[in-house]
């Protein structure tokens, strides 16, 4: 009897433990790969999850080191060969991992926080979030950093690092001063089919797109929709025409098979999209709240069916993909889950 109370104890241990690994409280990015497989970054674990929903874990943080340092998957990027290249909030590393889970650093001098450009051997960074790659397999991620030499970082000054498929890391500039290109609170990168930039410039309340020059060191800024620097407090949403909408609080940024721009607005719960000049909403049914909340509120909620009639709860971090199907994945934070739109236009809940 005593043999088989331990037995059962032990099993349900391991149960309990395995449910736990697979858990997707936490959870900060999305990235899908050639085969539609989802990989989810769940604070220092990386799970897959096939097309069906059914997860595996492949990678545990703590119990894979780089030398002595711990992996913390915030941000994420994949290549063409589904390696992933992941990210850490706040942190001057990128760390590649194979599909099959083999991890290595990729860039970065651990405990030198400092911005260098130069080849990835000598090339450091100071405060990283945000990554994307083309599919020529260039490289950007976002890194903070201060005009001023020495000072302490405020995180309300941003640059946007180029790491080239050659290894050269270079920080962005302005293609008419040759100055840095600055930006405040970057809260989405991505890039399209012609491998321009664009950025979700969350305090200006505004998307840009950064057209590169061909050796990918120069940059000609311009808005996509939003009336950037518009209203600091109590923004409003307003769609329609690019140059007359008003956007909430931009995120994460995405664009679907068909090469239409979507981003996740934060604070309002909403999916939206930017096409033929216009800014619709896809999905989300919140009720803006004036006057509760001076950077912005809206109603949270956890609902699935038609997109039009769903809630989400602050779609955070590397927060939105699409597969090859045009189905659109979703980090819904605040309901620590993976939301699933599908082309047909089904919210529904993927894996939590």
């Amino acid at each position: 009897m005593r043999t088989q109370f331990l037995y059962f104890f032990l099993l349900v241990t391991l149960t309990a433990q395995a449910q736990d690994n697979l858990s997707v409280s936490g959870v900060r990015c999305v990235a899908v790969d050639s085969r539609d497989n989802v990989w989810v970054g769940v604070r220092d674990r990386l799970l897959k999850v096939t097309p069906d929903g059914k997860p595996t874990l492949v990678l545990d943080g703590w119990k894979n080191y780089i030398k002595p340092l711990t992996v913390g998957i915030n941000y994420m990027a994949i290549d063409a060969r589904d390696n992933l290249f992941v990210v850490a909030t706040r942190d001057n590393l990128i760390r590649k991992i194979t599909p099959d889970g083999k991890i290595s650093l990729f860039a970065g001098q651990p405990y030198q926080y400092s911005v260098i450009d130069g080849p990835l051997a000598k090339a450091n960074f100071r405060s990283l979030d945000h990554i994307t790659m083309d599919r020529a397999g260039n490289m950007y991620v976002t890194d903070a950093d201060e005009k001023t030499p020495n000072t302490n970082l405020s995180y309300h000054n941003y640059v946007i690092r180029h790491i080239s498929p050659a290894g050269e890391v270079t920080t962005l500039r302005d293609k008419a001063t040759g100055e840095k290109l600055w930006f405040d609170i970057i809260d989405g990168l991505t890039t399209d089919a012609q491998g321009n930039l664009y950025i979700s410039d969350a305090y200006p309340r505004c998307i840009k797109k950064l057209t590169l020059t061909p050796d990918r060191k120069q940059a000609t800024v311009s808005v996509v929709a939003g009336q950037c620097g518009k209203r600091e407090f109590h923004p409003v949403y307003t769609p329609g025409d690019v140059k007359t909408a008003e956007l909430f609080t931009p995120g994460p940024l995405a664009f679907s098979p068909k090469g239409e721009l979507h981003f996740a607005d934060v604070r309002l719960h909403r999916i939206i999209k930017i096409a033929q000049n216009q800014v619709t909403d896809v999905a989300g049914n919140s009720t803006i709240q004036k006057g509760v909340n001076m950077g912005g509120r809206a109603t949270e909620g956890y609902k699935d069916g038609p997109a039009r009639q769903a809630m989400f709860n602050f779609p955070l971090g590397n927060a939105i993909t699409f597969d090859s199907r045009g189905n659109l994945y979703i980090v819904d934070g605040g309901n620590n889950c993976i939301r699933k739109l599908s082309a047909e236009g089904i919210v529904s809940t993927f894996l939590k």
